[in-house]
């Protein structure tokens, strides 16, 4: 998070992650961004691939997140790994009949965490960025996953659509900052 006093040394390293944290929410936020318009219009542009894609934006930007408690570093990774390995399971259950509508079960709370990670991510930079409506990015996605696992899909992506947005203004926001921005004040990172 940014100190405006201060600019950090970069080093190659450090562009690089604030690249790849920048680049994976971008990811997630346009990708989420075209599934609900895809199931608003109805025509299918990512179909079956959204799950995957929106998981790799999520993980690449919890992989590379910088923050300077060492206590809640750890806290976006394990987020995205729980959601990986229930993202597993589902695929690992779709193969077989019995248990295919437990796999789109686990699959869509697989989701859920990963929109668990998308709502950090924003609440996160809520306090960087002023956005309105941004804090609200998690009750949005929140509202997205449950409409979708109580059999309402319908409403699913009218809940999503204003998430995506959000967050496809929040990475226009972020990549028109200078990449230290990102990275602060070093010394405050409890090594």
């Amino acid at each position: 998070m940014a100190t405006p006093e201060h600019t950090p040394k970069m080093t190659p390293l450090d562009n690089l992650t604030v690249f790849l944290y920048r680049t994976g929410l971008t990811i997630a936020a346009v990708t989420a961004l075209l599934y609900s318009i895809e199931r608003i219009i109805g025509v299918q542009i990512l179909g079956v691939f959204y799950l995957p894609v929106f998981a790799a934006g999520i993980a690449l930007a919890s992989a590379d997140v910088h923050l300077y408690d060492p206590k809640f570093r750890w806290f976006f990774p394990v987020v995205s790994w729980i959601a990986f390995v229930i993202l597993a399971f589902a695929y690992a259950l779709k193969e077989t009949t019995p248990f295919a509508a437990l796999a789109d079960i686990l699959a869509q709370i697989s989701l859920g965490f990963f929109y668990v990670s998308a709502g950090i991510f924003a609440i996160k930079e809520s306090l960087c960025f002023r956005i309105i409506g941004l804090p609200l990015v998690p009750l949005f996605l929140c509202c997205s996953i449950l409409s979708s696992l109580f059999g309402f899909s319908t409403a699913e992506p009218y809940f999503l659509l204003p998430a995506a947005f959000l967050l496809t203004w929040l990475c226009l926001a972020k990549w028109r900052m200078p990449l230290h921005f990102d990275i602060g004040d070093k010394s405050r990172y409890g090594f």
